[in-house]
């Protein structure tokens, strides 16, 4: 009688275990502070700066401030240069804004934008994830980047680009499970010719 109570007890655990385990799996945030909250407030601000017209210092209020956004990289002409005006690219070819920047040269600068919020959540089979057979991690989230060309004190250029909705999934099979790691280490590494 007590060997049947303790075995229903064991069933009733280990289905409590399994049914809850989900939610023992590791998850991770990967977000740094910034005004903007989802994609579609970092485009409505980035939609709001005009070239011409936003001045730097309207620029950093609406977030573009290095000294305030940890996501914000300040670049001096040689590099907007580089990367906007290519040796090969005559100068009727440029966009007006990237002319007037190689016209005023170290007048000139921008702000670099990168901006993203990833969540990593582990899913998947919790007993095959804590002994390292079979990882499964689903990845969520956006990404946002921008530059702001700047002479002076006005912005004459902005691009963007940016992924609005990130939905991937990580699969990580390892056959030998926990040791897997102890395996490889002696396994002879093929020669590379």
């Amino acid at each position: 009688m007590y060997l049947r109570l303790a075995v229903r007890l064991i069933l009733v655990l280990v289905a409590t275990l399994a049914a809850g385990c989900a939610s023992l799996l590791p998850q991770s945030i990967s977000e740094t502070e910034a005004p903007w909250k989802t994609f579609e407030d970092v485009k409505r601000t980035f939609d709001a700066i005009e070239a011409g017209r936003t001045t730097l210092q309207e620029l950093k209020e609406v977030g573009y401030d290095p000294y305030v956004n940890p996501n914000v990289t300040v670049l001096d002409y040689t590099i907007v240069m580089s990367k906007f005006a290519p040796v090969a690219v005559r100068d009727e070819y440029l966009e007006p804004g990237i002319r007037e920047c190689m016209q005023a040269q170290n007048k000139c600068s921008a702000y670099l934008l990168d901006h993203r919020q990833i969540h990593r959540d582990r899913v998947g089979n919790f007993f095959l994830d804590i002994v390292n057979f079979k990882r499964r991690t689903s990845v969520t989230g956006w990404r946002f980047g921008a530059v702001v060309v700047v002479v002076e004190e006005r912005v004459v250029h902005k691009s963007w680009t940016g992924v609005p909705e990130i939905r991937e999934v990580e699969e990580n099979m390892n056959p030998l499970g926990p040791l897997q790691e102890s395996a490889t280490a002696f396994l002879p590494l093929p020669a590379v010719k």
